[in-house]
């Protein structure tokens, strides 16, 4: 039998429960636990607890392995065996974050009920289809749900194919024809999903040429807050063992105040938010700037990879993380620092020659830290079915050797000095 909130209840206690690992190595969700008194609990699959074990990851208080986090059942009655009574319930990685909001309400766990009682996180297609219902004035490209029989090819091309609920770039190809298409959508429609399951659908879109950006915030009592901008450094890569296409790859990120958003990027997180009913937590809405004005690409409600938390954190002096827990346990609006005349850049370095370049401009007198990572475990320690597990793990989030950041008066600035030391890598 499923346990009820009513039987969490009995049990009341102070015990933060975050639902998957974050994969970039930061914990930040961790820190503000421990900083409130609270027990952290970590649930993940069986294989990446022992991968995160292998890669040196501080422990959580309590890990409860579950073999289908994505299964909000299965994570509610491992909780409840576990003597683990929920007050904050919290996404740590993509793959969960339906879980992770049908757990909170399973157990009458915040962020429940002020994050909105019928609020479901949308993945991809049902974001589109939620603008369109809601009749937001969001600009956003036009795009079909691939079947094996359909449907009309009439978006033109490039395309953009990707699975409707995937994260993390996975799976995400560029194409130039319907060929392409075709081979992409199988291609898709064969791997695996991060913790081993298939993906829901597949999804084509027109491309969209500009540069990238997304907005990182909170939302409180329906309002969103932001704390900053990003603008996103990418590249084309060729997809392994497809000939002929290309996937697309972060390599680094440009961070500055929120207060410095345009307001048509202002209007368009409002109206996102708005449109799927999201009140209260973090998120993060991606987009590309098109000639006309900035056009949706996705959100998410939860805090971003790729290192983007501490990059925040050095560009605006707040913590994302904390403004997250003040909002779910204090019921409170996030203070945010007032705008800073500063931005603050990283990259994921892949050589020792892209590390040792942030070295020399920090010799040259530039305000530059080079994080060096730790040599990542070989993997013949795996199982057979821990690799199978943990396949996209593997080839999404395995590579970096560690991060330049550079900090300066403006992006522009910043983007100076990162660029030329990945410019082999970028696209456009």
């Amino acid at each position: 039998m499923t346990p009820t909130g009513k039987d969490f209840a009995r049990r009341a206690g102070d015990d933060f429960v975050q639902l998957g690992a974050t994969r970039d190595g930061l914990d930040p969700y961790l820190d503000q636990a421990r900083d409130r008194g609270m027990r952290a609990v970590l649930v993940e699959t069986p294989a990446y607890l022992r991968w995160r074990r292998m890669l040196g990851r501080r422990p959580f208080d309590l890990e409860v392995a579950v073999e289908r986090p994505q299964d909000e059942s299965a994570v509610t009655a491992a909780l409840a065996a576990a003597g683990v009574a929920p007050r904050l319930v919290l996404t740590g990685f993509e793959r969960y974050v339906y879980a992770g909001f049908a757990v909170a309400r399973a157990v009458g766990a915040a962020p429940w009920p002020a994050v909105g009682e019928a609020f479901r996180p949308p993945d991809k297609r049902e974001q589109r289809e939620a603008l369109r219902a809601a009749g937001a004035v969001v600009a956003q490209p036009r795009f079909a749900v691939l079947t094996p029989d359909g449907p009309p090819d009439d978006l033109g091309y490039p395309q953009v194919v990707k699975p409707s609920d995937g994260g993390g770039g996975l799976g995400v190809v560029l194409v130039d024809d319907p060929e392409q298409r075709a081979h992409a959508a199988d291609l898709v429609r064969g791997m695996r999903n991060y913790g081993g399951g298939a993906f829901g659908s597949v999804l084509a879109e027109e491309f969209v040429k500009g540069p990238e950006l997304s907005v990182q915030g909170v939302a409180h009592d329906g309002r969103p807050h932001l704390l900053s901008v990003c603008e996103k450094l990418t590249t084309l890569e060729e997809v392994p063992d497809a000939p002929g296409l290309s996937g697309f790859r972060e390599v680094g990120h440009l961070a500055r105040h929120g207060d410095t958003a345009e307001e048509g990027l202002r209007e368009m997180t409002a109206r996102c938010l708005d449109a799927v009913g999201y009140r209260e937590g973090p998120f993060h809405v991606d987009v590309i700037q098109g000639e006309a004005g900035p056009v949706f690409v996705e959100m998410g409600f939860r805090l971003s990879g790729g290192g983007l938390v501490g990059l925040v954190e050095r560009a605006t002096g707040d913590s994302w993380a904390e403004a997250v827990f003040a909002v779910h346990l204090d019921g409170r609006p996030p203070v945010l620092s007032p705008a800073r005349e500063r931005a603050v850049g990283q990259i994921a370095a892949v050589s020792r020659r892209e590390l040792e370049a942030g070295d020399e401009l920090a010799a040259r007198g530039h305000e530059v830290e080079v994080l060096r990572a730790a040599p990542p475990p070989g993997t013949r320690a795996l199982s057979a079915a821990d690799r199978e597990v943990l396949a996209s793990d593997l080839a999404r989030h395995t590579g970096s050797l560690g991060r330049v950041v550079v900090a300066g008066e403006s992006c522009a600035h910043v983007q100076s000095l990162l660029r030329p030391i990945v410019s082999p890598r970028l696209r456009g």
